[in-house]
């Protein structure tokens, strides 16, 4: 395999496996729900949204329903930088590496539908984005060969059925259609910008600009899961749910580039992770109650990574992702006919722990939510959600692709590869959603 080849499939493999963490995992998908920390959504059932979480709780309503949504995420991610690899100046200025802004505003919308036929099924549609990601630094970011820009769109069709099995008992089973689109690029950095010269030898690798692109990556793909669910009602309020959605391959497939090589195909596998949720909801007064869900994600199912340039194994590597969990607690509060309120607050685990990157810089995070209801007469209503993402300050530590891509020979003269860095990642979400029955 070529050097450029070798650069290539090195760069992919940093860039998309470190992207690949909690919080490439989307749970905005309502307002209702962001108003609570979406504790209780497996169950509580007070609008079309719930499809997105359990398909069994379709069984609760008695009227078609419809819900449409909107997410505004504003995140405030900064990256500082602490340390730089050895082949640039011991007076290289790492506060060049601080950059606010990593990951742009994005607005996630979603549809939903539930029909219940009789008193026994119903059925539902729905059309949201589970998972998803972006970072991008400058073209000419010193450390641009892990920086870049890496972008990650899905959008998951669902079609649901449920069942009553009896007063206490529903059931529920739902198929998924998942479309993905993934883009990565790379570029050059400041690594290489003088080339590598050996003092006995001389000029032994040429200089490669700082915005020259070593990759450029984009492909697409279908992927194909199921979900269910169940509910079980302990009286008129008292209920818990219990979901669970499969893992969902997407094998993205297209055209990739990079330094000193013709296009050529490209492929890159990614699982998405199953999903296990347990809620509870309960009337404790006319006027308050309280809900709860715990979401295991089962990052661990993420045995390995491999990339392919053409038909050629580019590159294989073994990773240990861990499992994560969500925790989340709220309250609603039915201040009169038209206004419900609502809070919660969530603690949502990392799943990188061992592999945090600057592309996606990761950590554990804390939700403080609120929102409201209005009911605008007895078959519309309007919600708002509004959530303070509050994420850890994290160490990252990653090697530069394009220097870890070099021959082996040259390792004693290039020294330490690594770039140092910290980062915190706070957002501010707000959402509304427009709810009819009929």
């Amino acid at each position: 395999m070529t050097l450029q080849k070798s650069i290539i499939a090195t760069a992919i493999t940093l860039s998309a496996f470190n992207a690949y963490s909690a919080s490439f995992q989307l749970n905005e998908t309502s307002a209702s729900g962001l108003g609570r920390a979406f504790a209780g959504d497996a169950v509580i059932a007070d609008d079309a949204a719930v499809l997105a979480r359990n398909p069994a709780a379709m069984a609760l309503f008695d009227k078609k329903s419809l819900s449409l949504s909107a997410t505004y995420i504003d995140p405030g991610v900064k990256v500082e930088g602490i340390s730089a690899p050895d082949i640039l100046s011991a007076a290289y200025d790492v506060n060049e590496l601080d950059q606010d802004g990593v990951v742009p505003s994005a607005i996630i919308p979603a549809a939903y539908f539930i029909n219940p036929v009789n008193d026994t099924f119903a059925y539902g549609l729905a059309i949201n984005s589970n998972y998803g990601l972006k970072s991008e630094y400058e073209k000419d970011y010193a450390a641009g060969s892990i920086g870049g820009k890496t972008d990650l769109k899905t959008i998951n069709a669902n079609i649901s059925g449920s069942y009553r099995v009896n007063e206490q008992l529903s059931l529920g089973l739902g198929l998924n259609v998942v479309y993905g689109e993934a883009e990565l690029i790379r570029h050059a950095g400041k690594v290489l910008e003088n080339g590598i010269t050996i003092p006995s030898v001389g000029l032994v690798f040429p200089p490669v600009p700082t915005s020259t692109e070593v990759v450029n990556m984009s492909g697409d793909d279908f992927g194909y899961g199921w979900n269910v669910g169940a509910v079980y009602e302990i009286n008129s309020d008292h209920r818990i749910g219990l979901s669970y959605r499969s893992k969902v391959e997407l094998a993205f497939e297209g055209d990739f580039t990079g330094l000193g090589t013709p296009t050529e195909d490209g492929s890159l596998t990614i699982d998405m992770p199953s999903i296990a949720e347990f809620s509870g909801f309960h009337q404790l007064t006319t006027q308050w109650a309280a809900h709860y869900s715990v979401m295991f994600t089962q990052w661990s199912s993420f045995e390995k990574l491999e990339a392919y340039a053409g038909n050629e194994l580019a590159f294989e590597k073994q990773e240990n992702f861990e499992d994560t969990y969500r925790f989340a607690l709220g309250a609603t509060y039915n201040l009169n006919q038209e206004v419900t309120l609502r809070m919660g607050v969530a603690f949502d685990q990392s799943a990188a722990v061992d592999h945090r990157s600057i592309s996606i810089p990761d950590s554990d995070r804390l939700w403080y939510s609120a929102g409201a209801t209005y009911q605008l007469n007895d078959t519309d209503s309007v919600d708002f959600g509004i959530s303070y993402v509050n994420g850890d300050n994290v160490v990252v530590t990653e090697e530069d692709a394009l220097l870890a891509a070099l021959p082996d020979a040259l390792s004693p003269f290039v020294g330490n590869k690594d770039w140092g860095f910290s980062s915190e990642g706070n957002a501010l979400l707000l959402a509304v959603q427009y709810n009819k029955s009929f």
